[in-house]
């Protein structure tokens, strides 16, 4: 077990009671000023290392995915990061409202957007959707339940 070596009073970042001013300029001043920059720049980078971590979950919250090269989270992936990700605490009000987000807003909606992509995907899958959407559009109960323009025969 290797002993850490202990500050000494003289390499004391703080300056005591009984220190005056003018031990700045003393002769016992330089064991002591390595100690103040090493406390000094320890707590800069604390107040700096707060912000930026905080700056930078925010970015990586806020940055879209690449899409040219990555895939999507799948719904299961979706739902498993609501409720056991690393975003918050295991249990709480955060964690509960993140849930019902999911279940009540991210699923339904990246579910349209992962179809409406597959559709969009092929020109076949488009041309088949639409043709089927054409035809129940036409039919009685297609016309209350589906949007058609009245310019559209």
């Amino acid at each position: 077990m290797t002993k850490t070596p202990a500050t000494t009073h003289r390499e004391a970042a703080h300056r005591t009671p009984h220190s005056c001013a003018d031990t700045e300029n003393t002769a016992n001043a330089a064991p002591r000023a390595p100690a103040r920059a090493k406390d000094t720049e320890q707590t800069a980078l604390t107040h700096r290392d707060r912000w930026s971590g905080l700056l930078d979950r925010l970015a990586g919250e806020l940055t879209p995915p690449t899409v040219w090269a990555d895939r999507p989270a799948s719904l299961r992936e979706i739902s498993r990061y609501a409720r056991h990700g690393a975003w918050t605490t295991e249990t709480g009000a955060w964690r509960t409202a993140g849930v019902w987000w999911c279940r009540l807003v991210a699923i339904p909606v990246s579910t349209l957007a992962y179809y409406t992509a597959w559709i969009a995907q092929r020109p076949s899958r488009t041309v088949v959707v639409t043709v089927l959407y054409v035809v129940a559009a036409h039919t009685t109960p297609g016309r209350v339940l589906l949007p058609w323009p009245a310019w559209l025969p």
